[in-house]
């Protein structure tokens, strides 16, 4: 009887054991996997547009922000955006006060293959208050050396919330007048962050 149960419990692990080898690789794969959506000449499609904040959240693997928007047929759909992880985000200043539930925000995103999920390009967040200037961080895709970080630093200021040093994600401000001289000299909703 004691061998029964000994080899039979031996062989529940086994399978157990074997069933995980075969998931893991799988799930794996999958997590660190991002299939953008591409546009007729195979460059990643960038979307952009005006969205309310359902929940945003700093953790492992990846932060997470969750938009509610109104579709072109005027129906409601929630976007999951992807951040980077918990560590990443708060050493370059993201805080989990930053936006909230209910908040209007802009966003500007990679969209990916499976329907409503993206990660994260730029993140505007509308001041406070009547003239406080927006909040205008940038992440994914942009930052680093490349065309529209020099662009936009050298028409805007930054607003000193995140770690430049990290060459990460750039947080700038953007006041009233240089929206408007952004939106004329850049046509379309943050057609300033557009390759």
């Amino acid at each position: 009887m004691k061998v029964q149960r000994f080899l039979f419990g031996r062989l529940s692990e086994a399978i157990a054991a074997f069933a995980a080898i075969l998931v893991w690789p799988q799930s794996a794969a999958s997590h660190h996997s991002f299939s953008a959506l591409q546009t007729p000449e195979g460059e990643d499609a960038v979307y952009a547009f005006d969205g309310t904040v359902r929940a945003f959240r700093i953790l492992n693997p990846h932060g997470a922000l969750i938009i509610d928007s109104i579709d072109e047929a005027g129906n409601s759909e929630g976007w999951l955006l992807e951040l980077s992880p918990a560590s990443q985000l708060a050493r370059e200043g993201w805080h989990e006060e930053l936006v909230s539930p209910g908040d209007a925000v802009t966003v500007s995103i990679f969209p990916a293959v499976t329907p409503n999920r993206a990660r994260l390009r730029a993140l505007l967040i509308p001041g406070d208050s009547e003239g406080e200037p927006a909040q205008l961080l940038v992440t994914y895709g942009i930052r680093g050396d490349t065309p529209v970080m020099r662009r936009l630093r050298e028409r805007l200021p930054v607003c000193g919330l995140i770690e430049p040093g990290f060459d990460r994600t750039e947080c700038f401000l953007i006041d009233a007048e240089a929206a408007v001289r952004l939106e004329e000299e850049f046509p379309g909703l943050m057609g300033y962050v557009r390759p």
